[in-house]
């Protein structure tokens, strides 16, 4: 009887990141933002071959652990074609959340999307009151450099050869929420 119980309580159990999918319309394009499923992991890939160089900075078996990470919260952009963007939030510390990962499908960039997405990072993160964001951004990404820096994240250091593929530096942004 107490395993029923126990199975019963689990069931009804809300899911510690849950998000409610959204319709959005950018540039005259219906979308649909929505938490990650687990098949989206060969879409983030596809997504990961048309914007980075070989190797992509994410092998599959690191996305579909992400996607399936406890502490983080993954949010997919969706249309008629499948993922077109995505978005990475760790929110394992209880103060600060972290961008792991932004990727706008290069058909799909200078439409809004990565403003999107940001945008609904920090309302995500302010309303369970995290106090910090931060990510990673290759010094060499100037486009990804400009947004952060138009959503207010500042340079807190420079981590020499962050990235294995390329061994570029990295700058370790910050914003208070």
């Amino acid at each position: 009887m107490l395993k029923k119980f126990k199975n019963i309580l689990s069931n009804n159990k809300k899911e510690k990141f849950d998000f409610e999918k959204q319709l959005v319309t950018i540039d005259g394009q219906e979308f649909t933002l929505r938490k990650a499923i687990p098949d989206d992991s060969i879409e983030y890939m596809r997504i990961q071959e048309t914007i980075y160089p070989i190797p992509v900075p994410w092998p599959i078996d690191i996305v579909e652990m992400e996607i399936g990470n406890k502490n983080a919260l993954y949010l997919s952009l969706v249309n008629e074609t499948g993922v077109v963007a995505f978005i990475g939030i760790s929110l394992s510390d209880r103060t600060e959340s972290h961008i792991t990962n932004l990727a706008v499908n290069s058909d799909y960039q200078n439409l809004g999307i990565g403003h999107l997405l940001l945008n609904q990072a920090f309302a995500y993160c302010r309303k369970r009151e995290f106090e910090k964001m931060s990510l990673e951004v290759d010094v060499t990404n100037d486009a990804a450099i400009a947004l952060y820096e138009a959503f207010g994240f500042k340079v807190k250091t420079v981590h020499k050869k962050y990235y294995f593929r390329n061994h570029h530096d990295a700058l370790e942004m910050m914003v208070d929420l």
